[in-house]
């Protein structure tokens, strides 16, 4: 079931975040046993930051509809899209807390519960969603299940998102030199702050709620996101040069907490896992085809450049220090790890 956003207008009493939530909270009062017979079924919510007409959203529609077709519907999943719950960091603390079920974040708002994972956040750092994939799968998909779990978050499952790349409404960016002074929103990172500081940018940390209104009243000059996420969120009618610098390789993390996790027989475990296997398979091939639609879409209705090799090298060299800065927070061995994993052929 998918709640459809529509804008929330305070009034003197509840607006409609809050009633959402209050609704939200009511129907996690359901327990996880299976319901007798005439009784409704478990109804397990998930809640997101972005539109419900992205592949994100569609994936976990699949995931919901994989799981009641596997639990012959003793578990149903409502959906709340658009940050119907709170802003990225209040749902996270929900599902820590067990009042939320399910949510998902980049890794850099992951980071601040867990600073290791600021190493997919560093620029330049994974070469290829498939690089990115077979890592997630394996030895360090393993890794970062450990370190969130110790902080309250089981993640079960990964979206891919793709290159993020600089948008702004002011001048195309070709060179470093052309992202200096410009005011771009940023995910509330050191990471991201500190990388576009290394490229002369004015960061400013801001949950994506917000960035339409604040590029529309010139509060920033732009942004950087995958371009999917340009597109479906018309970021495009309020900034319209997109260069293609492609400085980091994002995706989701979908969590519960242990807590939560532990309501469920090993039989459910098993269930939600193999629902959310499905649904990656379908959005990791579903993404990078989006990105194509995306690009093609933009480059009718903005104005798109290509950074060539050359200067992409200089943005690497620009960013390096960054990876130096942050060695100590990650932690070397760590970041060495993960280069390995996601660098090279």
């Amino acid at each position: 079931m998918t709640m459809n956003r529509k804008d929330i207008h305070r009034t003197k009493g509840l607006n409609r975040r809050d009633a959402l939530k209050l609704a939200a909270a009511a129907a996690g009062t359901v327990g996880l046993a299976m319901p007798a017979i005439g009784q409704s079924p478990v109804r397990l919510r998930f809640g997101h930051m972005v539109p419900a007409n992205t592949v994100y959203h569609q994936a976990i529609q699949r995931f919901g509809d994989e799981l009641a077709a596997l639990s012959s519907n003793k578990f149903r999943l409502q959906i709340f899209p658009s940050s119907q719950l709170g802003p990225i960091s209040e749902m996270l603390q929900s599902v820590q807390a067990g009042s939320l079920d399910f949510s998902m974040a980049v890794p850099a708002w992951y980071s601040n519960f867990v600073k290791p994972m600021d190493v997919f956040t560093l620029p330049y750092m994974i070469d290829s969603p498939v690089k990115l994939r077979t890592a997630l799968e394996g030895e360090i998909g393993a890794d970062i299940s450990k370190m969130t779990e110790a902080v309250g978050l089981k993640v079960f499952g990964y979206w891919l998102l793709g290159p993020r790349h600089i948008v702004n409404r002011v001048r195309p960016v070709q060179k470093p030199a052309d992202t200096v002074g410009l005011k771009l929103r940023v995910i509330n990172s050191e990471v991201y702050m500190a990388a576009f500081k290394a490229l002369g940018a004015s960061p400013v940390a801001m949950d994506p709620s917000e960035l339409y209104l604040a590029l529309q009243q010139g509060v920033v000059d732009g942004f950087e996101y995958p371009l999917p996420d340009v597109v479906d969120q018309k970021m495009y009618e309020v900034a319209q040069y997109v260069s293609l610098d492609a400085h980091t390789m994002d995706f989701f993390l979908n969590a519960t907490s242990p807590a939560t996790w532990k309501k469920f027989a090993p039989e459910e475990q098993a269930m939600i896992n193999q629902a959310m296997k499905k649904a990656m398979d379908w959005q990791w091939d579903a993404q990078p085809k989006d990105i194509e639609r995306a690009r093609a879409t933009l480059e009718k209705v903005a104005k798109v450049n290509v950074i060539t090799p050359e200067n992409k090298a200089l943005f690497v060299k620009a960013t390096e220090q960054v990876h130096t800065q942050f060695e100590g927070k990650i932690g070397k061995a760590w970041l060495d790890k993960c280069s390995t994993a996601l660098k090279g052929a």
